[in-house]
């Protein structure tokens, strides 16, 4: 678990990962850090000495708290002892971003606090400059699909967390001569999907479910799909051409965008996409492809400092 956050972070923040609340302190001792984040039960020291420390010596770093333990007192009496947050395990990769997210806010001047807007998709939508849209919040930020987790998984966790937004996708050069080299979005003529040279996507959430879905913004753009063309392509790029795509997920308290999509389940529908793309592709005498590597078969480490 502590080597999956490690993965996760580390693309948006200078991550380090300790196996022992000891090796934490000596970390702290010679470097500034905005964030702890930490178990509570491991060999040797514990999270909760370990929160003690920081809170006495390093009070401008911030300390999430992760435990096994469901009991209200218990969790406020750590947020009494100056613990940010409390997780309880198992908890979703959406709520810890977005822990993340607001303790990394307290620090203001860190360098690593936000993404610099030139990296993030030219394509992803902006807030109206009138001022009538409100400001999204950037609730995650460039996750490199398949190496954490599929697109399947990041859209089942924005359904769990029921958000209201949008998440823009991105993908490199390589991808689009992946794709081309599957043969995989080709047409009936033998013609490729020139969509996928656009190199982004956006799909957008009410309550976690997918309403619409983007390539391009206007039906003039040569790259424009309608929205089940779009959902369809982004799906099969990230189970066919995995190489260089990216996510990012904004969220606001209200999303009024006109829903084009017909769906009232995430998984039900990418299934049905991925099922039709089989099953068409065994038909056309394709070669199976290869399998994806497992990324969850990794030793469940006790402790997350």
């Amino acid at each position: 678990m502590r080597e999956l956050l490690f993965e996760l972070f580390s693309g948006q923040y200078h991550s380090v990962a300790a196996k022992s609340a000891e090796e934490a302190l000596s970390l702290l001792e010679g470097e500034n850090f905005n964030v702890v984040v930490t178990d509570i039960s491991m060999s040797g020291m514990s999270g909760l000495e370990l929160l003690g420390h920081v809170r006495q010596r390093w009070p401008q770093t911030t300390v999430i708290v992760v435990s096994g333990i469901r009991d209200k007192e218990y969790a406020e009496g750590l947020l009494k002892m100056g613990a940010f947050e409390y997780m309880v395990k198992p908890f979703d990769l959406m709520d810890m971003y977005l822990s993340m997210a607001r303790a990394m806010k307290l620090h203001e001047g860190s360098a690593e606090e936000e993404q610099p807007a030139a990296e993030r998709p030219a394509e992803c939508p902006v807030p109206d400059p009138a001022g009538k849209e409100e400001e999204p919040a950037e609730v995650f930020s460039s996750i490199q699909l398949d190496k954490i987790f599929a697109l399947a998984d990041l859209l089942e966790m924005v359904q769990r967390s029921r958000m209201n937004g949008y998440v823009c996708l991105s993908w490199d050069k390589e991808t689009v001569e992946e794709a081309r080299a599957t043969g995989r979005f080709n047409d009936a003529s033998g013609k490729f999907d020139e969509a996928i040279s656009h190199r982004a996507a956006t799909i957008y959430l009410r309550d976690g479910l997918m309403i619409d879905a983007m390539i391009a913004d206007s039906e003039s753009d040569p790259f424009w799909r309608d929205a089940e063309q779009s959902l369809a392509t982004v799906v099969r790029l990230s189970t066919w051409a995995r190489v260089g795509l990216r996510a990012w997920g904004f969220s606001t308290s209200d999303m009024r965008r006109t829903p084009k999509l017909s769906v009232t389940d995430n998984s039900g529908k990418l299934f049905g996409i991925i099922t039709s793309d089989e099953e068409s592709w065994d038909e056309s005498g394709g070669e199976p492809p290869p399998a994806a590597e497992a990324e969850w078969g990794r030793p469940l480490l006790s402790n997350l400092v």
